[in-house]
């Protein structure tokens, strides 16, 4: 992706989300926490990511 997490705009954060869950990341205990701090976003707005990825 070339930047900082915190630095990536909304697409580029979502686009990371769905590389992580195609990996199967969120499987691991506290994944969207930890994914959530690295980012600078809520855990709300990476569940939110998730399920319009679900959809």
């Amino acid at each position: 992706m070339g930047q900082q997490l915190p630095n990536m705009n909304r697409e580029q954060k979502q686009l990371a989300i769905r590389l992580l869950d195609d990996r199967g990341a969120f499987t691991l205990r506290r994944a969207v926490e930890d994914v959530a701090d690295a980012m600078g976003v809520s855990r709300i707005t990476v569940y939110n990511y998730l399920n319009a990825i679900h959809r």
